[in-house]
């Protein structure tokens, strides 16, 4: 009997020994399994968009100041005075007094699909230590369409517009260098009064193929109301904190200037 137990607790002890072997070995391949899951994460998350897009990890820490907001007191609300708005700027329009944007502002998070089909999330292109121009332009808008053939082809037709100056022509390279960013939203389509589709947006990239700047569908309008353009093509610039350096609800004068002051 002495012996039979011997030889029993020996067998024991290697079937423990055994599963300790098997059970380190399962640790070590989920910890493999982990390390490999957060590397294809990552991967993942730098690559969010088709377009290559910029990628912005602290983009929840940007104060999104909201759009669509109920009245009185919001951007895009109708006022009397700068005591009506919650930014104090009551601005004349030609429909009227509303609440406009102002320098310093911080422009809310909109979201919209571009031309690979993609949600785009505005605040993505923030802290990566760049300016970025924002333009609202309409598929029908023919200066609209000689901006975009000038940025893409160095279409210099552009030049015909009253607006134009030569002064502006760096600008194309800043953008082609990377040393801005520009997102344009696509509010109307072919037709005057008629919202932008994501096909739309797919048709102008297709005549204006540039893989540097994000083509958005403004199919809410949203951008539009707060904005409230008057003027077409109408572009403004932000600082990489997603605050206004300037704004116009018409024209690309001031953006432009502003950049081309800086390269002196």
């Amino acid at each position: 009997m002495r012996s039979g137990f011997r030889e029993l607790t020996i067998i024991d002890l290697e079937y423990i020994n055994f599963k300790k072997v098997d059970n380190l070995m399962r640790i070590k391949k989920i910890y493999i399994f982990l390390i490999i899951c957060g590397f294809i994460f990552n991967c993942n998350k730098s690559n969010k968009y088709s377009g290559g897009w910029p990628v912005n990890s602290n983009s929840d820490n940007i104060q999104d100041p909201g759009y669509n907001l109920p009245c009185p007191g919001a951007t895009g609300c109708e006022c009397t005075s700068n005591e009506d708005c919650d930014n104090q700027n009551c601005s004349a329009h030609p429909k009227g007094n509303f609440c406009v944007p102002k320098k310093g502002d911080i422009i809310p998070r909109f979201n919209a699909i571009d031309q690979f089909g993609e949600k785009v999330d505005l605040y993505d292109f923030a802290n990566q230590g760049k300016m970025i121009l924002i333009e609202l332009s309409a598929a029908w808008c023919s200066p609209c369409k000689d901006v975009a053939s000038w940025l893409t082809t160095d279409d210099l037709k552009i030049r015909e517009n009253p607006w134009w100056n030569d002064r502006y022509i760096p600008i194309r390279d800043m953008i082609k260098n990377g040393e801005i960013l520009l997102v344009n939203y696509l509010f109307e389509g072919t037709e005057r009064k008629t919202t932008a589709t994501p096909d739309d947006v797919v048709a102008w990239y297709s005549k204006y193929p540039d893989s540097r700047i994000p083509v958005l569908a403004d199919e809410n309008r949203f951008i539009h109301s707060w904005v409230k353009p008057t003027g077409l093509p109408c572009i403004f610039l932000v600082d990489e904190n997603m605050r206004l350096i300037n704004y116009t609800n018409r024209g690309l004068t001031d953006a432009f200037l502003y950049l081309t002051q800086l390269k002196k």
